[in-house]
């Protein structure tokens, strides 16, 4: 291959896209297992809860997962840690394969996952301020909206409309580059 029958790595659609039937059933799929864990979400919470406390116990783990509990302010979570956990991992890892299912070029997903990774950083970053800074109480309630606002469905509405609109990546963009 000559260098200029190359296609630029960044502009290029996915390999593999499925039909247009299969993604609009992927995606109401998606959305409805979405809105039920919305609807769930404390049923799951409680789930999660006894899963956890089951595997730490016969992990011999209870003792240093109860202290890792109480060492978290109570406006950080109520709920035990790792189930809280398991449900944001969940919910965002389906918004993920929805927004993956949605997305029509490499760079925009790519795009995705960064703002993702940059609102995880950010959370850990004012989480981390908040207990540096004696159990700031402005610090935990600004993480604490930072990732309720991840853990919805505002995120995935927000990005489809302005990559629907032209924001963001497009091979338009990348190909003059």
């Amino acid at each position: 291959m000559t260098p200029t029958t190359i296609e630029p790595v960044a502009g290029r659609k996915f390999w593999y896209r499925p039909p247009i039937a299969i993604r609009w059933a992927l995606g109401i799929s998606l959305v409805v297992t979405l809105l039920f864990l919305g609807v769930y979400d404390e049923t799951l919470f409680t789930y999660f809860a006894a899963v956890w406390q089951k595997a730490l116990t016969a992990a011999h783990l209870s003792n240093q997962a109860d202290d890792l509990q109480h060492g978290i302010h109570r406006r950080v979570t109520r709920r035990p840690l790792l189930a809280v956990a398991s449900y944001a991992l969940l919910y965002v890892g389906l918004c993920l394969l929805l927004l993956r299912l949605l997305m029509h070029t490499r760079a925009q997903w790519r795009l995705v996952l960064r703002l993702y990774a940059g609102v995880v950083v950010a959370y850990v970053l004012i989480a981390g301020a908040g207990k540096l800074a004696g159990d700031a109480i402005w610090a935990y309630r600004l993480s604490r909206h930072l990732i309720d606002f991840v853990v919805s469905p505002i995120p995935v509405a927000g990005l489809l409309v302005l990559f629907k609109a032209g924001y963001g990546p497009s091979e338009q963009k990348e190909a003059g580059n």
